[in-house]
């Protein structure tokens, strides 16, 4: 941070291109969360979207250089998993699979303060629509993801699908309406 005053994407990026290490820590600590989400979604499990997760903030160190600002970092960023993602599949020609709730729930537990029975109902509920929009087809994950956990906007969202923005409003009418189809009436956040 620069005295203080909280530094925007583009900014870091430019203190990292100039070797600061603590711009780089700041720059990772605000996405590897969501970026871990995104590939949690996309390939069900755990281990394999933590190694991929690696490999993606890696990548993008990598190639930061080359972050020209067409784009916001985080949908650079988003886009970089994507097709990370992508290429995970295609080399690797792996199956999806559904996980059990991770030992993480129990920490939750511990640091939350919240009772281990609300935490675990919580967790179950994440857990179950999770799982639904796991089994939905890749465009209908992508943009489930990417609109309401992400908060990209249409345009955003886009420009990773690289698709227009009408095809993505579209896309996320028929995403909802599967979600709430498969789902029945537990599901309102993406209404």
């Amino acid at each position: 941070m620069k005295g203080g005053v909280k530094m925007t994407d583009e900014e870091l990026v430019q203190a990292i291109l100039d070797g600061d290490d603590e711009a780089m820590k700041e720059l990772h600590g605000r996405y590897v969360h969501g970026i871990f989400q995104y590939l949690y979604i996309q390939m069900n499990d755990y281990h394999d979207a933590q190694e991929l997760l690696q490999d993606v903030m890696h990548k993008a160190a990598r190639k930061l250089a080359t972050f020209k600002g067409d784009s916001t970092f985080k949908t650079w960023l988003f886009a970089i998993a994507k097709y990370a993602v992508i290429d995970y599949y295609r080399t690797r020609n792996k199956k999806r699979r559904s996980t059990a709730v991770e030992d993480s729930t129990l920490e939750e537990v511990a640091e939350s303060g919240e009772s281990a029975e609300r935490t675990v109902m919580r967790q179950m509920e994440t857990e179950s629509v999770m799982t639904t929009i796991s089994n939905l087809p890749e465009s209908y994950r992508d943009v489930l993801h990417l609109r309401f956990v992400e908060g990209f906007s249409i345009k955003e969202t886009a420009k990773v699908m690289g698709k227009t923005s009408m095809s993505v409003k579209a896309l996320q009418k028929r995403a909802r309406a599967e979600l709430v189809d498969r789902m029945g009436n537990e599901v309102t956040a993406y209404e």
